[in-house]
């Protein structure tokens, strides 16, 4: 207790304001506890909504998009050359419209993403177009994809691993994402990954970034060696996901920096093995591995979800078991929580309604119809 008085005579603070301090932090910290969330993904659910299927379809898909057309309210989703329209919220199947491979409205044999928007749907085609066609199947353009150099090795515009396009309606731009098969050496030192095609000039620009220098631990790792990236339109950043980086890359036109998101739960990064087929060697990545995935923004909520796949485990038995999460963070980038599933029950993405996000339930109980929870993050 003598060391309040030898301070009080150095730097002349109390021992009142001492105090004060300590309550000031203790407080804060409390607080900052309290308010950090870990539950069941589960634990948030709504409502569900039920989509009617008809007799030519297997699944549906994970993901819709919500328009509004004459004052009606639609989800419209796109899978396996299908348009699917269905009335918002009853779920009812208003019709479907089939889309051409080749031909004057064909869209390609090879559709590597899709994006359905207000101006009709956009797709990658073939790795040589952007096809973009209306809602009833009939091509409107076609747009050559940028080139790149060489060194870029084998280039994959491509919607997989969460690299969703978007789309500018006024400036009649898209973002698209060039994203690797798998990580390669001359990899290591290419930054345009990600681009902005203008339309109406037909011209395209990079949204420049490196892969960070772990990844040359990661080359031919299809699971350890693929990006994820994330367009907030509103705030006019770019969210770049690593595997095994537990911090974001966020990119805005004069800078770039990283921020903190982190799992709750002690990953393990397991590195894929090299073996023996025949006569030749073939990587196998581990499917056991943890991995940071990718990030999408749940718009009502106003909060940016980073997808992890924690663990999957085969047992003795022959069960698998997954455990994942979304690490939830707010639009200062601050980490607030961590939701916990089942990605073999839950689809890990989704959909937004001006009422709710949605995601699919992957296990249906029901040939007619499937279903997707609606999730309420209201705290």
């Amino acid at each position: 207790m003598n060391i309040l008085p030898y301070y009080f005579k150095i730097i002349k603070i109390t021992s009142t304001f001492l105090l004060g301090l300590i309550l000031l932090f203790s407080c804060t910290d409390s607080k900052k506890a309290a308010t950090f969330i870990e539950r069941d993904l589960a634990d948030f659910i709504v409502d569900t909504l039920y989509l009617e299927k008809d007799t030519l379809t297997r699944s549906l898909p994970d993901e819709f998009t919500y328009l509004e057309q004459n004052g009606k309210r639609y989800l419209f989703g796109y899978s396996r050359l299908r348009l699917y329209q269905y009335e918002y919220t009853t779920g009812k199947l208003l019709k479907t419209v089939y889309f051409d491979r080749e031909g004057p409205d064909g869209i390609g044999s090879f559709v590597s993403g899709s994006l359905i928007t207000e101006d009709g749907i956009f797709f990658i085609s073939d790795q040589k177009h952007i096809v973009h066609t209306g809602f009833d199947g009939k091509v409107l353009g076609r747009y050559p994809l940028p080139e790149v150099p060489e060194e870029r090795l084998a280039v994959n515009f491509s919607a997989v691993n969460g690299n969703k396009m978007s789309y500018d309606k006024e400036k009649k731009q898209l973002i698209l994402a060039d994203v690797p098969f798998v990580l390669k050496e001359p990899n290591m030192g290419y930054e345009n990954w990600v681009w902005r095609y203008d339309l109406g000039k037909r011209s395209a620009e990079p949204i420049p970034f490196k892969y960070p220098e772990i990844y040359r631990q990661h080359y031919d790792d299809p699971e350890l060696g693929i990006y994820s990236h994330t367009f907030l339109d509103f705030k006019n950043l770019h969210v770049v996901s690593f595997p095994v980086t537990d911090s974001l890359l966020v990119i805005d036109r004069k800078s770039a920096k990283w921020v903190g998101s982190k799992s709750a739960t002690p990953l393990i990064f397991q590195k894929g093995t090299t073996i023996q087929q025949g006569e030749y060697m073939v990587f196998s990545p581990s499917m056991e591995t943890s991995r940071y995935k990718w990030t999408f923004l749940e718009p009502n909520s106003q909060l940016l979800f980073r997808y992890v796949d924690i663990q999957t485990k085969v047992l003795e038995e022959g069960e698998i078991v997954n455990r994942s999460s979304f690490i939830l963070h707010n639009l200062d980038f601050e980490t607030i929580g961590e939701l916990f599933f089942d990605n073999r029950q839950i689809a890990p993405s989704g959909f937004a309604t001006p009422n709710g996000y949605f995601f699919k339930l992957l296990n249906p109980d029901s040939d007619d119809s499937e279903a997707y929870i609606k999730v309420g993050l209201n705290f």
